[in-house]
């Protein structure tokens, strides 16, 4: 074979930015082998398609997937079904991280937007009360309830608070948990159109972004249920400045 259509352990290690110890630890997984090898030196040689097969399995490590893992995919003896779930996980969770550090760059964005709810399992309390204060204990209360029974789907935005137009004081705090989750306060929301806006500040200001969309649903003909979400993306456990809270305001479409 000519070396001039081989790359070396050095060239390949450098070209998808890993280690030549990572590489010889694929040959040791049996993922790869050497297209050449030099008999008295030891170097080795590898061709196009065997450099396409490294990056392959680094992307899949990037994914989270183990050696084992990816030399069964490689052998066609592994369940993909898994597999595909746990980085349709990692997508979603992915997803809702990017969303939430795109927002904390656009402070000044005033946009309010119409939106698809994606189906979700929830685990909910309601109760009555106005203090912001006994709310915020409420919801941390509900979440610890919720994740010892449950557990918690960190593919949604982990908890919000439902509230309908007509009865303000009336709150029911929600939790995302696993799709399979049964039993007591457990609910199951279907796919729901919605309003929604980025609200960067207090809580105290958040019946002000509830008229916004009001006034916005009247101006575009938009029916709205009454029904209105506060979706928690940062509060209190990362600021101590209220000014940096982010909340999402979501008004629910009949």
């Amino acid at each position: 074979m000519n070396k001039n259509n081989l790359f070396s352990i050095g060239e390949i290690a450098k070209a998808v930015g890993i280690t030549r110890k990572a590489i010889l630890g694929y040959e040791i997984k049996g993922l790869i082998k050497p297209d050449q090898k030099d008999g008295a030196s030891g170097n080795r040689y590898y061709t196009i398609d065997t450099f396409t097969q490294i990056r392959t399995i680094r992307v899949f490590q990037n994914l989270g997937l183990s050696l084992d893992e990816i030399r069964e995919y490689f052998n066609d003896s592994s369940d993909l079904e898994p597999m595909i779930e746990r980085l349709e996980k990692m997508r979603d969770e992915l997803n809702l991280t990017i969303e939430k550090l795109k927002e904390r760059t656009h402070k000044k964005c005033d946009t309010i937007k119409e939106i698809i709810i994606e189906p979700q399992t929830i685990y909910c309390r309601t109760y009555n009360t106005t203090s912001i204060a006994d709310k915020t204990t409420l919801l941390r209360d509900t979440a610890l309830e919720a994740m010892r029974t449950h557990g918690t789907d960190t593919t949604r935005r982990m908890y919000f608070t439902e509230i309908s137009a007509n009865a303000p004081d009336e709150v029911s705090y929600c939790v995302a948990v696993p799709a399979e989750s049964k039993g007591e306060h457990i609910k199951n929301i279907p796919p729901l159109v919605a309003l929604s806006f980025f609200h960067h500040g207090a809580y105290e200001d958040i019946p002000e972004v509830r008229k916004r969309l009001f006034s916005y649903a009247k101006e575009n003909n938009i029916k709205l249920s009454g029904v209105f979400r506060n979706l928690f993306l940062e509060g209190p456990p990362q600021h101590k400045d209220k000014s940096r809270f982010i909340t999402q305001i979501i008004a629910i479409v009949e």
